[in-house]
């Protein structure tokens, strides 16, 4: 084997093992709610099946809901290193969700799941609608490469006029994907 090929090979392996898909694990998911007086009932269902995890759930909720607040932060925290913040972020819910809020990242976020919704909501919200997220999971396609491994903590709290509705956390791991092919 000559030295050019053998060093494209190693460069194809490096490039393999750095540039490998990511696969995003959602270990735990909690949902509390604040307003206890709001919501008629809620409920989610956090599932694992063939290395992928699903989430699915509903909401119903008693009276109209408008300008709703929406605080989130993600953390990621990898071994040997530093707890880092990716982001903190204040914004209108509901500009998110009547496609007002331009920003890329959250359009992004907020379509992967809104397909997995049996509706779009919109604000304001409905009183005794149904809202149900069936099967959600993270598309791997939508990461940069390049991401390290790691463990995450994404929290979002919701509030109306100051009053707090309901909080979220989801805890999970991103891994690469083995035996990935291109």
């Amino acid at each position: 084997m000559s030295l050019l090929k053998l060093k494209l090979l190693v460069l194809s392996w490096m490039a393999e093992r750095c540039l490998s898909a990511q696969v995003v694990h959602l270990d735990r998911f909690t949902f509390t709610v604040d307003d206890h007086a709001l919501f008629l009932s809620q409920s989610a269902v956090l599932e694992q099946e063939h290395n992928r995890s699903y989430l699915s759930g509903h909401m119903m909720i008693n009276r109209l809901v408008n300008d709703i607040t929406l605080t989130s932060s993600m953390d990621i925290i990898r071994p040997r290193r530093p707890e880092m913040r990716l982001y903190n972020v204040k914004l209108n819910f509901c500009s998110v969700l009547n496609n007002g809020y331009k920003n890329k990242f959250i359009r992004l976020l907020y379509n992967n799941y809104a397909g997995f919704l049996n509706t779009k909501p919109k604000c304001p919200l409905k009183p005794n609608f149904n809202y149900s997220l069936t099967r959600a999971f993270v598309d791997e396609d939508l990461l940069p490469d390049l991401l390290p491994e790691c463990t995450y903590r994404f929290r979002a709290s919701f509030e109306q006029k100051s009053k707090p509705l309901a909080h979220m956390q989801l805890d999970g791991r991103l891994v690469a994907k083995v035996g990935r092919s291109n």
